[in-house]
């Protein structure tokens, strides 16, 4: 199997659960705060698809042989940069959210079917657009699951958490956790 293949495996794999973990939260409690800090579950899914976008204007830029225009989630400073997410994707309605990270998800996978498959292969092929955002990441397949797959990781226990643990991730990889960070 090749790298980008993997790739795209374990992003529909791993996104399958966390949009099950989503769903067993419901409708009807996506927009209460308290899942993580003052945000919502909504909240959460807002955040984590503001970088799944950047992360589809990022490799759409590279098919392009550019750099993807200014985005405020260049901003080396993390807690602001979550901060202007939030404001700017607070008042979207649950729908308009979950259809957006339905919309930017299936960008990425478009993209990354898009890209050569030396950009997965071969580290120094995306060496040059790599640099500038990622100093300690050397490969497309690490970037891209850090933006995606690290970062639904990273908030499934305090999601868990607030739905009071009635969720147990497949293959019990997210069993037993009950607590994270924004």
């Amino acid at each position: 199997m090749t790298p980008k293949i993997q790739l795209l495996e374990t992003l529909k794999s791993r996104r399958a659960e966390w949009d099950a973990l989503l769903a067993s939260v419901g409708e009807e409690r996506m927009d209460i705060p308290g899942a993580a800090g003052h945000w919502s579950v909504k909240d959460i899914l807002s955040h984590v698809t503001a970088y799944e976008r950047w992360l589809v204007e990022w490799l759409t830029a590279a098919s392009q042989n550019t750099f993807p225009a200014p985005s405020p989630l260049d901003d080396a400073d993390i807690e602001r940069r979550n901060a202007r997410v939030y404001e700017s994707t607070r008042v979207m309605s649950l729908q308009d959210v979950m259809n957006d990270a339905r919309q930017n998800f299936e960008a990425l996978l478009d993209i990354i079917e898009i890209l050569s498959d030396d950009y997965f292969d071969n580290p120094q092929t995306a060496e040059w657009f790599m640099k500038p955002y990622w100093s300690k990441m050397k490969t497309v397949p690490d970037a891209v699951i850090n933006l995606s797959v690290d970062h639904y990781e990273e908030h499934i226990p305090s999601i868990m958490a607030w739905v009071g643990g009635r969720y147990t991730c497949p293959g019990g990889r997210c069993q037993g956790r009950t607590s994270a960070t924004q």
